[in-house]
Parts: structure tokens; sequence; C-alpha cells
């Protein structure tokens, strides 16, 4: 895909914004990625999104003592769609750095480019082992905790972490010379405190501070909910990109929207949700498959009119057929309409992701 003119530096047009020539992130596809997500971002959603125009693909929260237990659920949640157009990596948590090169190495066996290492999950069963968040609480300790996960791990190493464990423990620019210091490819912010979850706005203006002063590229997260708005968060705070998430889940369109390509169109609902089926059945039995359809069908039709009596319509329907029909239904309808938009006000999704 070529980059509009307004995202592109004037001395190399063929260059994102802000990113480094060299380095891993020069294999991205654009600068603007999808956000991992936990009971999300697994492998058929991150091959449609990868279809969509996504520049970077990074899994959900995987265990890496799952892994090392050789649990079947684990191991699905890693899984890579054939031939991906862009970079995949897989998020991995875990007690210690042995765990994590261990499960590295499965991860490897797999396809994944890079291993990405979580330190945004707020959840207390993450953080009360010491993982997620809670890894920003002793920035001296997580360089030696990176540092021995980079030396044992063939992949390229990059982080995602949060500003601070709280507004009296922000410390992102200790936690980002840490990474550096280790060797680390990128890291990714998430504008917001662990103590924050996922309330209150984003602080786009600390990851503009962060990023002034960095050695590494960095990457930013935090209340994208349109296209417009991740432009601006890139130029604006000059980072290497930005990652979409939620703004994703109600227009996966997002991504070609951001590079000023044709987006969102109701009618075009329907044979989003055929693309998405077929992805599914591949991996999943009709259970889970049928859930999976409901879940995005409701997404795709949040804030148009109705979208609750179609939603609450939706989780009584039996067969994904009936999805199907009744989806087509609904976007047929709403075929004239402006496609809705996401308020950054409005509640959408708050929790289950770092």
């Amino acid at each position: 895909m070529t980059l509009p003119i307004s995202l592109v530096e004037t001395k190399n047009e063929t260059q994102p914004l802000g990113s480094p020539s060299q380095g891993l992130i020069a294999k991205a596809g654009s600068p603007f990625w999808l956000a991992p997500m936990a009971g999300i971002t697994d492998a058929p959603f991150r091959e449609l999104m990868d279809e969509m125009g996504a520049g970077v693909l990074i899994s959900e929260l995987v265990s890496a003592k799952g892994l090392l237990y050789n649990s079947d659920k684990t191991k699905k949640m890693m899984r890579i769609h054939p031939r991906p157009r862009t970079i995949t990596g897989i998020q991995l948590f875990g007690e210690s750095a042995e765990d994590i090169i261990t499960a590295a190495r499965v991860v490897q066996e797999e396809g994944a480019d890079f291993i990405d290492l979580n330190m945004g999950c707020p959840v207390k069963k993450v953080v009360k082992k010491g993982c997620g968040a809670a890894l920003m609480r002793d920035p001296g300790y997580l360089e030696t905790f990176l540092s021995e996960i980079k030396r044992g791990i063939d992949l390229p190493l990059t982080v995602k972490m949060r500003t601070g464990w709280s507004d009296e423990e922000l410390t992102i620019h200790e936690c980002v010379q840490a990474a550096t210091n280790a060797g680390c490819e990128w890291v990714a912010i998430h504008g917001r405190t662990r103590t924050q979850g996922y309330e209150g706005r984003a602080d786009w203006d600390l990851i503009r501070e962060v990023k002034a002063s960095a050695k590494i590229p960095i990457i930013g997260n935090g209340d994208i909910r349109d296209a417009d708005k991740a432009r601006q968060c890139l130029n604006d705070a000059g980072v290497d990109a930005v990652m979409i998430g939620r703004g994703a889940l109600r227009n996966p369109w997002i991504f070609r929207e951001c590079l000023g390509e044709p987006g969102r169109d109701p009618v075009a609902g329907n044979d989003l949700l055929l693309r998405y089926l077929e992805k599914l059945r591949k991996y999943y039995d009709t259970r889970i498959t049928l859930l999976l359809m409901r879940k995005f069908s409701t997404w795709l039709a949040f804030g148009y009119p109705d979208s609750a009596a179609f939603r609450r319509s939706m989780f009584e329907l039996s067969s994904v057929q009936e999805v199907l029909d009744c989806a087509e239904e609904f976007f047929l309808k709403a075929r004239h309409l402006p496609p809705p938009k996401f308020d950054q006000e409005e509640a959408f999704m708050m929790g289950g992701h770092g």
C-alpha cells in the first residue's frame, strides 16, 4: 500500500513518518498496527485484519507456562495464519525469564517474526505473579529480566507497557531506558497507568515526551477510535507507529481509512462476516464459530440505529446461517446511513487487554 502524502517524509516519500530505516520495524506494512487484545486477536481475527491492511499483527496474551505445559488451548492462541502479508508477533507473559525463553522456542517454530513481552496487563491474576504491569515497578530488575530474555532467544524482542503503576509511580522513562539497554526492537506504550485500567483518557502528552527522549522506536496506543485520530496521534506525538484496538472492532476498515483508502460501507458488513466465517471454520468447531460470529456482528452494528435490539436478537440465534441472515437484513437497512462515530466518551469493550 502507498501512504498518502501527509504521512510520508518529504526527504523520502516511501518511508512512513518517524519510522527508522533499519530493524524489525522497517518490515511493518504501515504505521497503523493492530493492538493485541485478550480473547480477540486470535489467528482468524488477525488474518482478517491482515487483509484489511493492519501494518503489524500481534496475538492475544499467551501464557509462557501454558506453552511449557503443552496446553492445547494455549497453543491454539498463538497459531499464525498462512502467508501473512506483514510481520506477526506473539505476545507472551511469564514469571521468569527462563519460562519466556523456553516458550519462545515454541513460538519460533510456529513461524512468528518476533516475541512481544506484555508489561501492560492490569488484571490481578497476572500482576500478582509479578507479570504484566507489575514489571514496571522495578526498572532495574526489568532491565536484567529483559536482557536475560534477549540473550536467550533468537527472535527479535519487543515490549508493550503502560505509563506506570499509578500516577505516583510513572516509571515509563526508566522502563523505556531498560528496554533500550536490553536490546529490544521497540516499545509500545498504552497511555494509561495500571491503576487507571481502561478508565479516563490515554496520556498522549506523556507518550510524546517519552518519544522525544527515547533512543528506541516508540509505538503509541490508547483511545484511537477513528482514522483521523490515528493520523493525528502519529504526527503530533512523533511516534513511529500507532496501535489500534477497540477502534478496529467497531470499524475493521479503519486501517485502510488511515491510508486514505475507501472506508466503511454498511452493505459490505455482511461480506466481511462471510470472510471472517471462512477463517473461523479453519480453526474452530461449530459452537465457537457461532459465538464469535455473534460477537463480531454486534461489533459491526454498534452505533447504528436499533443496534441494541439487533444485539439482543443475535444472541437468541442458534445457527451461523441465522446470524448471516439477520446481519444481512440489518446492514441493508443501514446502507443509506452515515457510518456511526465512535465518540471518545463512549464506553465500549472497557477491559480485557493491556
